[in-house]
């Protein structure tokens, strides 16, 4: 009828009116998005994005306003610096230019964007996503007849791998849809969208998408396989975003697509992007569609279960995620691979090599992941439970992981965690559970610590407070009374831990070559047990200081300051700092403590042993009492007759061991010429002073010290170990 610009008009060079674009979009519009005479928006990548038909080409040419024809013409070209110009330039002509003159592109873009949002160059697809933001604002609600068309590769284009495309993208699609209408919107170009999509995944190949004539064989391939993790990553957000009643009119649709062999290969697909992007639209599947997949279970289940040893460090994350998904969602999952063979072994290699770099990501995944493994296939339990732990521990020793804080850390914390879920769990079996409760024990935790303790690398890690924190959640168990022996079995339990434990300490002190940076871990590692709260990393433990106060807090008194009371501990106390330790890991940390500090002063008495005496140094300040000074007094020195006459007085003019201790004992240490280290001998003094039982006493030591032929580097250091307010005390007092 009543065509564009009109067949009986005689158009002449000087008489060519303006174009009306506004007039040529309308008309255009009501084709919804075709465009009368003119080929169809067809998704053939190798296409023209601006091709006119035989009849009515001038006409509708006409209309579109003369620069920005040339800027589309443009963006058709091969060159990549052409066409990021001519977009660069497009996105500009759409800020500046007049509304009704930018309409007039719409029913060429959808064609053009397509093409050239899918470009090879990370650059063109960014400006072409920030051009097309331009054209939103300007043109707002026009854009909708054209929606259907452009949709699904605007969703590609916001899972573009180079962020700065799809962020750009996104924000584009923000600009044009507000975050509660986004949902409607794919809603109304659901179908479209999938078709784009199922059409990438299933029919496109590089040659498809790319002309083999012009381009390299190089460049199709990496542009094939960028749009296959795109177009992945888009059914992902898709399932995300879609409301629930539009998604179940999709899934006649989606049924067809997870019925074919071809999608599930890309769970072993050579590229790990493709790979990471499967397994997180499989994760999508289960969380919006879990009916879709459990009748697909036979697929899934392999798919994800059976990649459990990739390490690739793009697909693990994704990968992981899957796997707890489908052992969520899909119930007789392991019914649909042979986990014997095909995933345990695996998932053993992964562990004993460490997590091969990705401890931090895989395993945080151990302990949900063993959760859900039945009993059939975890039996029998002992070896079961012995071949996971025992992995685990020898991944700890890798080099790769002892060398990173952050993978040994992640190690330590799953092994804890899922040592704390084991024992957690009931079994029928008594001596079955029994027999797992004591492999947990001597073959893991105990080889666990001892292997930490050896490597100084791994003693800033979180063990010693892990293994605290899992102590105490025993002995909260072990002392509520319950009917089904659960209070005894955790009795038991605590019970065999120490034992093993005192065992292993033992064997690290009790030898002359005792290595220093192992028996300090141990100082460490108790102090962490008394106190965890308190207790600082290992090798930077606080000093133990004893501190003055003046009665009126003037400094004309200074002379007279008085120390600040500090409470004493009775025979049986071990010092602790805010906190009332259970009886049940009181009395046997108490009698370890003594016990290795009776085994420490033999070596010091009998061998001179500096790394014995700097470990009982560390010992006292964390656990100075009456008991443990009265232990260390039942071993003489070897001291002469007229020594041990000495020995009686100094007994009998002082009660408090913690005195004795000093007289016979330390100031021997704090005399010696040829010790280059005593700060830790400064240490122990201050360990006397704190069980000390009053002030006056304190006194009298620190009088006694001022009259004894010290080296001055001892008593610099006895005063830098005070607040800086008591120096003038000390400086009145060695005067």
């Amino acid at each position: 009828g009543a065509i564009m610009g009109g067949k009986n008009k005689q158009r002449t060079k000087g008489n060519v009116r303006p174009s009306s674009s506004g007039r040529a979009a309308e008309l255009l519009a009501k084709e919804r998005g075709t465009v009368p005479g003119f080929i169809g928006f067809g998704t053939s990548q190798s296409d023209l994005g601006y091709v006119p038909a035989v009849q009515g080409a001038e006409e509708i040419d006409s209309l579109v306003d003369a620069d920005f024809r040339m800027v589309l013409r443009k963006l058709s070209k091969r060159d990549v610096t052409t066409k990021l110009k001519a977009m660069q330039e497009f996105g500009t002509m759409c800020k500046e230019r007049e509304a009704e003159v930018v309409k007039g592109v719409l029913p060429y873009w959808p064609r053009i964007y397509c093409k050239i949002s899918l470009d090879h160059d990370r650059r063109v697809r960014e400006a072409t996503q920030q051009s097309f933001e331009q054209l939103i604002l300007k043109v707002k609600k026009h854009l909708a007849p054209y929606l259907k068309s452009i949709m699904g590769y605007w969703l590609i284009a916001q899972c573009d791998i180079y962020s700065p495309a799809a962020s750009a993208a996104k924000v584009a699609f923000e600009k044009a849809f507000p975050s509660s209408k986004q949902p409607e919107a794919l809603a109304f170009c659901k179908d479209e969208i999938l078709n784009v999509l199922q059409d990438n995944l299933l029919k496109e190949t590089p040659d498809t998408l790319s002309d083999p004539q012009t381009v390299p064989e190089e460049e199709r391939e990496a542009k094939f396989f960028r749009i296959l993790t795109c177009s992945l990553l888009a059914l992902k957000k898709l399932l995300s975003m879609l409301p629930k009643k539009e998604m179940h009119l999709l899934e006649e649709k989606l049924m067809s697509l997870l019925s074919q062999n071809k999608f599930w290969k890309y769970s072993k697909h050579s590229i790990p992007q493709v790979r990471s992007a499967f397994f997180e639209v499989t994760s999508a599947f289960c969380q919006y569609l879990p009916e879709l997949v459990q009748a697909e279970a036979p697929r899934v289940c392999p798919a994800v279960l059976l990649s459990i040893d990739d390490s690739d460090a793009v697909v693990c994350p994704a990968l992981w995620e899957a796997a707890l998904f489908a052992l969520a969602t899909i119930e007789d999952c392991w019914s649909h691979v042979n986990a014997r063979k095909g995933v345990l072994p695996k998932l053993w290699t992964v562990l004993r090599e460490g997590g091969r770099g990705l401890a931090t990501v895989i395993y945080p995944n151990l302990l949900p992941f063993i959760s859900k493994v039945p009993p059939g296939i975890a039996e029998p339990k002992l070896d079961y439970f012995r071949t996971f732990f025992s992995s685990v521990i020898q991944g700890l020793s890798s080099e790769r992981a002892v060398s990173s804080h952050s993978e040994s850390s992640a190690i330590i914390a799953a092994f804890m965690e899922c040592l704390r879920f084991v024992l957690l769990q009931k079994m029928d079996d008594e001596d079955e559970q029994r027999q797992i409760h004591q492999m947990l024990i001597y073959d893991q935790l105990i080889p666990l610590t001892d292997a930490v303790l050896k490597e100084p690398r791994l003693q800033n890690g979180p063990l010693f407070y892990q293994l605290a924190e899992t102590l105490s959640s025993w002995e909260v168990k072990a002392e509520l009374s319950s009917d089904d022996g659960t209070d005894e079995t955790f009795q038991k339990l605590l019970s065999n831990f120490w034992d093993h434990f005192l065992k292993m300490c033992v064997l690290h002190v009790d030898t002359l070559d005792a290595d220093e940076k192992c028996l300090l871990a141990i100082s460490g590692l108790l102090e962490v047990l008394q106190n965890p709260k308190s207790a600082t990393k290992p090798n930077k433990r606080k000093s133990l200081k004893i501190r003055f106060t003046d009665e009126d807090e003037s400094e004309k008194n200074t002379e007279n300051g008085k120390f600040t009371e500090v409470k004493n501990n009775s025979d049986s106390e071990i010092q602790t700092e805010q906190q009332h330790n259970s009886p049940l890991r009181k009395e046997p940390l108490e009698s370890l403590v003594c016990h290795l500090a009776e085994l420490s002063i033999v070596y010091v008495n009998e061998h001179k042993s500096e790394q014995h005496l700097k470990f009982l140094s560390a010992l006292l300040n964390s656990f100075s009492s009456k008991r443990i000074f009265c232990v260390l007094l039942e071993h003489g020195n070897g001291a002469s007759c007229a020594q041990a006459i000495s020995q009686e007085k100094i007994k009998a003019h002082h009660e408090n061991p913690s005195i004795q201790f000093l007289h016979l004992n330390l100031i021997t240490w704090l005399k010696e010429d040829w010790r280059r280290e005593t700060h830790f001998l400064v240490d122990i003094l201050y360990s006397v002073l704190n069980c000390c039982n009053s002030s006056d006493e304190r006194k009298m030591i620190l009088d006694d010290l001022t009259k004894m032929d010290l080296k001055w580097i001892i008593l610099l250091q006895i005063i830098q170990k005070v607040p800086f307010q008591t120096v003038q005390y000390y400086y009145y007092c060695f005067a």
